[in-house]
């Protein structure tokens, strides 16, 4: 398996927050994906399908916009797996026009039919480039001039819903509205509109990740202190289980090399884990 990562520059640095390259050369990978903040990946090489674990089910296309996720996926793909991926943020929805993020939720999408645009030549560009580095270059260049400037009314409620996540433990859903002056539906539908889902589903799904990342990042045990945000130990197991697809035990043990990218320290921000 190979894996690379780099930062977007400055222009794109409010939209993406990380590109990504991936290969696997096995014929075939099978294997579980996070609740996630969303992805638009190129696929160079591979295909196959995302089964959601509320049901949904979604092929994996060649540029495909994977929506953020409020449940865990099991993903079949067959190999040589080859792609280059980016790392999307609120801000992403706003920017390209694409609508809410909401609509995209718990799916893979043809990213030329939602945005009405063929992305073929850009695809070609990149699987010809020879290192992450220049993807990314490539991927600045052509996302740069094609930005939307975001509603600033709105950038003011992306900021305190950031602000409120960061809380460990989030407060609340009422905190949050409390700090914006508006009202509760309003904030639902800005957060839907760019997060992807209401806050009371945010404060869940970034919890558990929280707590998957600490089990996979060296914490080897449920501690008292994980406990503590939850209801009790059986009601932190299933919020795990259902954001991660796996159980505190089978994180701890590395069932899933993904898994363990995806949640390690080094990449997942704890602090901002929508980030």
């Amino acid at each position: 398996m190979e894996f690379a990562v780099a930062k977007p520059g400055p222009a794109l640095a409010h939209i993406f927050s990380l590109y990504y390259y991936i290969k696997f050369d096995y014929p075939l990978i099978e294997d579980k994906e996070r609740a996630d903040v969303g992805y638009l990946r190129f696929l160079f090489q591979g295909s196959g399908t995302y089964e959601f674990a509320d049901g949904g089910r979604s092929s994996a296309y060649d540029v495909m916009l994977v929506g953020p996720s409020t449940v865990h996926a099991h993903y079949f793909m067959n190999g040589p797996l080859e792609s280059f991926g980016a790392v999307i943020l609120p801000q992403f929805w706003g920017a390209l026009g694409l609508g809410d993020a909401s609509d995209y939720a718990n799916a893979s999408t043809n990213i030329a039919d939602a945005a009405g645009h063929d992305f073929g030549p850009l695809r070609r560009e990149l699987s010809e480039c020879h290192s992450i580095e220049e993807m990314g270059k490539k991927a600045d260049a052509y996302f740069a001039p094609r930005l939307q400037p975001v509603d600033p009314d709105h950038l003011d409620v992306l900021e305190a819903i950031g602000a409120w996540l960061r809380h460990d433990p989030i407060p609340s859903p009422e905190a949050l509205y409390a700090t914006t002056g508006l009202g509760a539906r309003q904030v639902m539908r800005i957060a839907n509109r760019y997060f992807g889902a209401p806050p009371s589903l945010l404060a869940r799904k970034f919890r558990a990740l929280r707590t998957a990342s600490l089990l996979v990042g060296g914490q080897r045990n449920v501690s008292d202190d994980m406990i503590s945000r939850y209801a009790d130990r059986a009601h932190l197991s299933r919020e795990v289980k259902h954001f991660t697809g796996l159980s505190p035990r089978e994180l701890i043990v590395n069932k899933s090399p993904i898994m363990q990218i995806t949640l390690a320290p080094e990449l997942f921000n704890y602090e901002s884990p929508w980030m």
